[in-house]
């Protein structure tokens, strides 16, 4: 018997508007309700109201940086999947201490087959857990 696949949703957030409507753009071709921040501060209105499968955050952002961002949902949404995207080095930011685990890295610049690829892990963790 085949399991019915739930359509998980998405914040993406980025202070880059052409980044953030591409993941947009890209994730709901592929399937997925986005909802979209221009950054952690706006992110953290919308998460108190709708919460989501998967938070997809870049690093670089102002009033509340993406780390920050994370701390929040983990300590507010711990069900929810984190994904950091960053320019910076990646093993230097899961060398920062992070007590629940370091989040989920997805190194810029990347393409819309990495992106996809790795929605399509989480989305395989989050139905089968």
């Amino acid at each position: 018997m085949e399991q019915e696949r739930r359509q998980l949703q998405v914040l993406a957030v980025d202070d880059n508007q052409a980044i953030r409507l591409l993941l947009a753009d890209v994730l709901s071709e592929a399937g997925y309700r986005v909802l979209i921040a221009d950054d952690g501060a706006e992110a953290v209105e919308i998460l108190e109201v709708e919460p989501v499968d998967v938070l997809i955050t870049d690093y670089d952002m102002p009033r509340m940086n993406g780390l920050e961002l994370i701390q929040w949902s983990r300590a507010h949404m711990p069900h929810a999947t984190t994904v950091l995207v960053t320019g910076h080095d990646p093993e230097a930011i899961r060398a920062k201490d992070w007590p629940l685990g370091a989040p989920r890295i997805l190194r810029k610049p990347f393409s819309e087959e990495d992106l996809l690829l790795l929605l399509g892990e989480l989305r395989d963790a989050t139905l089968t857990a």
